[in-house]
């Protein structure tokens, strides 16, 4: 049961301000409790910052050509990204990682765009689509927390240093929840590596399927974008085979990987009638020392 961490150092935020002291137990209820006491400050549309000069960005990506082909479609997920609306502290954040890890800023970047794209095709516009996008957009802000070498280095990593990386979506959730209070981006940070109960940390209810989308989007982004670990990223059909298998594997939620797959075909006919064909190894990188993080058995405490 790995359902709980003990902080290894101070958490701190952009402005150098702690948000939580060495020492402190997270886990799922104290981030729900550090939610519904927090009291976010004033908030803005990302429309009115920074980030809306990066949107277009991933849509304009040749790798992300199949997901946002049309103009429609693009302007469907521009429209719903500038919409997002959260607190300038948050901007703030976002603004040092851009600066700091303008990889892992891309990364979450491209996860709004495509789970925005996920959605549109299988329900629409909708009022809540800003808030998906935004739990896309945040989802991994814990690597920041964590050690430059566990985050960006080549080579991998040592069974210690996978149990550090798997307390990230405790230290990203507990970020957002002293930040924005409850939202759907504190359970996107928490749950987007729980891979349908195989994956970390534990947790004690099935995700929102929404939030099966943002893990998805977030899967898919990382395997096309490049990383130090691997000589070159997947193609869009190997990163997509690549989540067909985890998915007949139990490791993603079918329905959100089929989604994906509808996406990617433009979302022409019906999404019931696509069917996972046999294991296919296609359009992957000639070397990739990834580390698959195994979170400890037992609460790390």
């Amino acid at each position: 049961m790995f359902d709980r961490i003990t902080l290894r150092r101070d958490l701190i935020d952009c402005h150098g301000q702690v948000l939580a002291r060495r020492g402190l137990l997270i886990s799922a209820e104290t981030i729900a409790e550090a939610a519904r006491e927090a009291r976010p400050g004033a908030s803005i549309t990302l429309a009115e910052t920074f980030a809306a000069d990066d949107i277009g960005v991933p849509l304009e990506e040749h790798g992300y050509r199949h997901l946002f082909r049309s103009a429609a479609a693009q302007a469907t997920v521009a429209r719903t990204l500038l919409a997002v609306r959260l607190p300038v502290a948050i901007f703030d954040e976002l603004q040092a990682l851009k600066l700091s890890d303008p990889l892992r800023y891309r990364h979450g970047m491209a996860s709004a765009a495509v789970a925005t794209r996920m959605l549109a095709v299988g329900a629409g516009e909708s009022r809540l689509a800003p808030e998906i996008a935004a739990a896309a957009l945040l989802h991994d802000i814990g690597m920041r927390h964590l050690p430059a070498r566990l985050v960006r280095g080549p080579e991998p990593l040592r069974s210690h240093e996978t149990v550090e990386v798997a307390e990230h979506p405790f230290l990203g959730a507990w970020h957002l929840a002293r930040l924005l209070g409850p939202h759907p981006a504190v359970d996107a940070a928490l749950c987007h590596h729980w891979r349908n109960g195989q994956g970390y940390p534990d947790l004690s209810r099935r995700p929102p399927r929404a939030l099966e989308v943002v893990a998805v989007a977030s899967a898919f982004a990382a395997l096309t974008q490049v990383r130090s670990y691997r000589s070159d990223p997947f193609d869009p059909r190997g990163a997509a085979d690549v989540l067909v298998q985890e998915a007949a594997a139990e490791r993603m939620d079918p329905s959100a990987v089929k989604l994906l797959v509808h996406a990617l075909r433009g979302g022409a006919g019906e999404m019931g009638a696509i069917r996972f064909a046999r294991a296919r190894h296609t359009g992957g990188p000639a070397q990739n020392h990834y580390t698959t993080i195994a979170a400890p058995a037992r609460s790390f405490i």
